[in-house]
């Protein structure tokens, strides 16, 4: 396979798109690009872990004809039974991955686990979705399974994990939860590694290394009497692809679906795709997040839902359902549970998620008379940056600029007091949002709604808080501001001083920008209660390699 190094996550659709062609089916396709995550899995505490990339295919090519479970390329690409489990020989379980069509196509982002393969028809688990639809130019992408000892090898021992040297103290465990459960608080398979591999509980005997991991779910990382916290470094194939998984849903009561994101980058809510116009996430779903960096066995999540009465269908909390959180963030490679409500007929629904469009950056733009224009950096997740100046009539500009040409559907403040929001083209790849009717003292979310790049849509959003005078941006009004304000009288308006230009008059700093710091004086920023639930532990990087 390929590899190549990026420094940008947001280089990758760009620069990464070689062409290898397979002679057995004489076509082209490109490969993914690679990366890794780091993760700390804390000590006498569960993580929630879902693995954010994929390994690499074994075969991507073009459909042919599919009926009833089958699916049949052109030509004798494989060998019989290439992607059958048989121990000690063939160590893999593969499922299949549909991927996109020249036509429109149902089926793109399914997965379905591989039952059996002749030399060019490969017979898949449908469960209870059927092939009807399915274009016969679609993509197929066959693909291996994580497995335990594919993400922890016990090469890892005491790097990523602690091995049981005495039963029944175990060191770490890893719970895999049963999806087959109907209901709520699904039991789990609980694995250790003891005796040079993994072993399921109640069975020591079996080498259990190669029981396969679903692409789509989460498993639990348990360190117990002692075991450390380390780091789970996971590395594997970028999935650019749209993935579309089944969320079960049951006639007697609500049901709990284990997932996680297939994309090694934080996602906010609003990016997931997770929708009420699909039925994929609908009024009475509840989506639960474990915050992995706090330690803790069996967690209380906290619980997102969306009200179709409130403005946007927006995200809130369970128990809090005032405040717009669908600029929160699942960090990547967190796994996390979607709670399906009761339905009438028991059907599952399906949620597609695409590679997210996002922003390179955001700004807060004012024009400080002569001196010209000055941006203030706005965070894309985390705390949000405290804007000081004072702009006329409370009217900002933000300034977002994306990867590559975007369109978007409109603009909307989703937090906090405004009277408008105007989107507006600076670029192709640069939207501003021109707000107008913004009161000092509070935090507010701009989100840039239905932004499309041709091959994803999804809302984009930014929060910026409002404190005129707090020129150092620490949340309060007080002596440090007034005292940097003077510390920069009789300066020219700079890049290293713009913030005290507090009427953003431009020119100087002057005896007027005191003033105006001084009649703030005492003004302070509530605690922002609009916080990430759970943050990874380190930056993503893209690498050249892969275990």
């Amino acid at each position: 396979m390929t590899k190549c190094a990026f420094t940008s996550f947001l280089a990758i659709a760009a620069a990464c798109s070689f062409a290898v062609v397979s002679p057995a089916v004489a076509q082209s396709v490109a490969t993914d690009p690679v990366g890794f995550t780091t993760t700390s899995l804390l000590g006498n505490s569960d993580s929630y872990i879902s693995v954010p990339f994929v390994r690499p295919a074994a075969f991507v090519g073009g459909i042919q004809s599919s009926g009833g479970t089958n699916i049949t390329v052109s030509g004798n690409p494989w060998t019989a039974n290439q992607f059958v489990y048989a121990p000690g020989s063939q160590p893999n379980y593969y499922y299949a991955l549909i991927g996109p069509a020249s036509s429109a196509n149902p089926k793109e982002g399914r997965t379905y686990p591989i039952l059996s393969n002749t030399t060019n028809t490969i017979t898949v688990d449908l469960g209870a979705d059927n092939l009807t639809g399915l274009p016969a130019n679609a993509q197929l992408s066959i693909i291996p399974n994580w497995s335990l000892a594919t993400v922890f090898p016990a090469s890892d021992a005491n790097v990523s994990f602690t091995p049981t040297t005495s039963v029944p103290t175990y060191k770490t465990q890893i719970r895999v939860p049963d999806t087959s459960t109907p209901g709520t608080n699904l039991p789990h398979r609980t694995y250790y590694f003891g005796n040079s591999a993994w072993r399921l509980l109640g069975d020591a005997a079996t080498d259990r290394g190669d029981d396969p991991l679903l692409p789509d779910s989460y498993f639990a990382v348990r360190n117990l009497n002692g075991a450390p916290t380390l780091p789970l470094v996971t590395l594997g194939a970028v999935l650019l692809k749209k993935v579309t998984l089944p969320l079960s849903t049951n006639t007697t009561g609500a049901q709990d679906n284990p997932v996680g994101l297939l994309r090694p980058l934080d996602v906010s809510l609003n990016a997931t795709g997770l929708d009420l116009s699909d039925g994929s996430f609908v009024a009475g779903d509840e989506l639960h997040l474990f915050n992995n960096s706090v330690a803790g066995y069996d967690k209380a999540p906290r619980v997102y839902v969306r009200n179709p009465s409130a403005a946007n269908a927006r995200w809130t909390w369970a128990a809090d359902p005032m405040n717009d959180r669908g600029n929160e963030i699942i960090p990547a490679g967190t796994g996390f549970l979607i709670r399906k409500a009761s339905t009438a007929d028991g059907q599952a629904a399906y949620w597609t998620n695409s590679f997210p469009v996002q922003a390179v950056s955001a700004v807060s733009r004012l024009t400080h008379g002569a001196a010209g224009v000055f941006d203030l950096n706005l965070p894309l997740s985390g705390t949000p940056a405290v804007e000081s100046r004072n702009a006329p009539g409370g009217a900002y500009r933000i300034v977002f600029t994306f990867p590559k040409p975007v369109t978007f559907a409109g603009a909307v403040v989703t937090s906090g007091v405004a009277t408008s929001a105007t989107p507006s083209n600076l670029a192709t790849d640069v939207v501003a949002v021109d707000v107008s009717g913004v009161t000092d003292v509070q935090r507010i979310t701009v989100t840039l709604l239905g932004v499309n790049d041709g091959s994803n849509a999804n809302d984009v959003a930014v929060r910026m808080a409002i404190l005129v005078g707090d020129v150092n941006g620490n949340s309060n009004v007080n002596a440090a501001d007034v005292g940097q304000t003077k510390a920069f009288s009789g300066g020219a308006v700079s890049q290293s001083n713009f913030r005290a230009d507090v009427n953003a008059s431009g020119g100087t700093i002057n005896a007027s920008d005191i003033a105006f710091v001084k009649s703030k004086s005492g003004g302070f920023l509530p605690p922002d209660t609009t916080t990430e639930p759970a943050k990874k532990e380190q930056p993503i990087a893209l690498a050249g390699s892969e275990r």
